[in-house]
């Protein structure tokens, strides 16, 4: 929410200083929002809308206090409504909090405060990790490995790579890659695993002899060339590096420290048939019983099924057995990590399903607008010819700017809409608004 929609926001009823806590900043109604709460999402509306707030003097502290007011407006409004129990966005706040209690559950158990590492350390980590060599290729991804072996004979029998890309290279692999299927120099170790051992491997020049499949498909693929990268040249991302895999180490040692302790058990059998589970189905016809448990919680067969008909997990039929435990053991493994961060008291997630709320809301109020039509369009820009005219006095064609001006204008009345909005709120909660000056000017200090 910019500022401009609340600068005039008047609806301020001070308390007398005996019904005041010097704890409660604001109170709306029933819920009254402390020093330390304000604190926060101030802070919050900072790094948005108010990063012209430079002061926490006391207009600075006026100007959050309004924003703060404005949202906690906005989300009595969007309760009003029900957006609560919207299941999209029911489902938006479970990710957001299982999100962000993993986060949070990271950072306080499993993180270090910092990683360090000595030269000799960040060289061995360069070459183990193959960034010491880097490739130039041609790709052609396929959807099969039928088509990928037809490009494969097309190849010997002569015909150019390049034009073998357009007819067989999947769509959305020919507006990743460059022209003719180039995909610029990558190091080794930033290639699909699948394709370490071929790059840094065939001879220069030539195809690799057999399609290699990744989760973007089958990949056909010519190597150009190769070369080693100098260290000295890479040394602060090989750091980062570093200090992003000594992370990913140490999260992946915690959580299989929880594995052990939440005691995660897989049900063989249950496994084996969900496993065996026909292609397109997500119909459960076994016992049921848990394919996981743990202490605590457990995970059914057909919980996973569930998720497959969501679009939220692989059908068991794409995955090998290996691929399939890892995909329930992962969700397994969220379980318990949400439950851990709820026994270690991190669960706090009100403010991302706040967050989602004012969304929701805001996009009510713009479908309300309605479309910007042509008429309109024009009118404003024969309206505003100076603002289109060029320092050489010619005047930008229309039809090249007609775009641009359809979505100022329709971000001008989405603008609108909030402040008509923000305008009734103002009028329905006047008398249910109490601001306490003494902890306000608490604050920050």
């Amino acid at each position: 929410m910019k500022y401009s929609l609340i600068s005039t926001f008047a609806l301020l009823v001070l308390c007398g200083a005996a019904r005041c806590t010097e704890e409660t900043v604001l109170r709306i109604g029933d819920k009254r929002i402390s020093v330390e709460e304000f604190e926060k999402t101030a802070q919050k509306l900072r790094e948005t809308g108010y990063g012209h707030v430079e002061e926490l003097n006391s207009q600075g502290k006026q100007e959050l206090l309004d924003g703060v007011i404005a949202r906690e407006l906005l989300i009595a409004e969007a309760l009003r409504r029900g957006y609560d129990r919207d299941s999209t966005i029911a489902e938006a706040v479970a990710k957001s909090e299982r999100k962000a209690l993993m986060n949070r559950l990271y950072e306080q158990e499993a993180v270090q405060a910092s990683y360090s590492f000595s030269e000799e350390e960040l060289r061995a980590f360069f070459a183990q990790q193959q960034y010491d060599v880097e490739v130039l290729s041609q790709h052609i991804v396929c959807a099969t490995e039928e088509e990928a072996r037809l490009v494969l004979e097309l190849l010997e029998e002569g015909t150019p790579f390049e034009s073998l890309v357009r007819p067989y290279s999947l769509q959305n692999i020919q507006q990743r890659f460059g022209p003719g299927g180039w995909v610029g120099w990558f190091k080794i170790g930033e290639v699909y695993e699948g394709l370490k051992v071929p790059l840094g491997t065939m001879p220069v020049g030539s195809a690799y002899p057999a399609p290699v499949q990744t989760a973007s498909g089958y990949h056909v693929f010519r190597l150009e060339s190769r070369r080693p990268v100098d260290f000295g040249a890479v040394r602060e991302w090989v750091e980062e590096k570093a200090r992003v895999q000594s992370r990913a180490d140490d999260m992946e040692h915690y959580v299989g420290t929880l594995r052990q302790r939440y005691q995660l058990a897989l049900d063989a059998e249950v496994f084996a048939e969900l496993l065996a589970v026909a292609p397109q189905s997500t119909q459960w016809d076994g016992e049921d019983a848990p394919l996981l448990r743990w202490r605590g919680g457990q995970l059914v067969a057909q919980e996973y099924l569930a998720l497959v008909e969501q679009g939220r997990a692989p059908h068991p039929a794409e995955l090998d057995s290996a691929r399939l435990y890892k995909a329930v053991d992962n969700l397994a493994g969220k379980q318990i990590m949400v439950a851990e961060a709820r026994k270690l008291g991190i669960a706090d997630i009100k403010r991302e399903r706040d967050a989602l709320l004012v969304k929701r809301l805001y996009q009510a109020e713009a479908e309300r607008v309605g479309e910007i039509g042509d008429a309109a369009v024009r009118a404003f820009y024969d309206q505003h010819l100076d603002q289109f005219t060029r320092a050489d006095g010619r005047v930008a064609d229309f039809a090249l700017v007609r775009e641009s001006i359809r979505t100022a204008l329709r971000m001008r009345a989405e603008t609108e809409a909030m402040d008509a909005l923000l305008a009734e709120l103002r009028k329905a909660y006047k008398s249910q608004i109490h601001v306490f000056p003494e902890a306000l000017e608490k604050a920050f200090e």
